[in-house]
């Protein structure tokens, strides 16, 4: 049996830590938007979706970026990860389940794979 290598437990804490507080920012800032009017009330319908797209493709892209191995795997598995701690919380904090679970998880597991991919391309280096 492999054990797990120094550098994916280095990267596997910050994806946690930082998957909750940039979806708790990002909301933070497109409330504030929606107070101060910048954005209309009905786009409130669409800002989950689009907040967890951005966490997804952010996350996914660094995930791959840092892993030496599997790069794909691991964007493609954070995206996974992203989208049942959504749910898991979901029922946790608010005892109901989640309503627009579609257009959710396709823009998580779109973003991530669009993340993973951009992460996981060869760097060339230039002289």
């Amino acid at each position: 049996m492999k054990r797990k290598s120094a550098s994916s437990k280095s990267v596997i804490v910050p994806i946690c830590i930082a998957l909750p507080i940039l979806t708790f920012l990002l909301a933070l800032a497109t409330g504030k938007l929606v107070l101060s009017k910048l954005l209309p009330e009905a786009a409130t319908k669409y800002l989950p979706a689009i907040i967890t797209g951005i966490v997804s493709l952010l996350l996914s892209m660094f995930a791959a970026i840092k892993m030496k191995q599997k790069k794909f795997l691991w964007g493609i598995g954070t995206a996974v990860i992203y989208l049942f701690m959504l749910l898991i919380s979901n029922l946790l904090f608010f005892g109901e389940g989640y309503d627009g679970i579609l257009p959710v998880a396709g823009a998580v597991l779109g973003c991530g794979l669009i993340g993973s991919l951009l992460g996981a391309g060869k760097r060339r280096k230039y002289a």
